[in-house]
């Protein structure tokens, strides 16, 4: 007996794929996110998406949170990774809007 492994249809994977290239966010800020990201899963031994995914991240440098209240809104944040990773991730978003950097659209 086979089971069926579902897959995303090719179209619907495209679609996720063009509406993140086209999302509205500060890729400076995207990038540092992700070195601290990295960082932390390498500290860690996991994988840099179980820390967040890369759209949790887009989301991050597209909103601009800078509370805990906010960051918790982002997609992928929960109150686990807010507690473990929250203070981290704000200081950094904190850090890039008040050192004077351009928005990176």
């Amino acid at each position: 007996m086979e089971l069926a492994v579902p897959r995303l249809d090719i179209a619907a994977r495209s679609a996720k794929r063009d509406k993140m290239a086209h999302r509205q966010y500060d890729k400076k800020l995207f990038a540092k996110l992700r070195q601290v990201r990295k960082a932390i899963a390498d500290e860690e031994d996991l994988p840099p998406y179980v820390v967040f995914n890369d759209a949790s991240l887009m989301e991050m440098a597209e909103c601009l949170p800078t509370t805990a209240g906010e960051f918790l809104a982002v997609n992928g944040v929960g109150h686990r990774k807010l507690e473990k990773y929250g203070t981290v991730f704000l200081s950094v978003i904190e850090n890039h809007l008040t050192a004077g950097d351009e928005l990176g659209y």
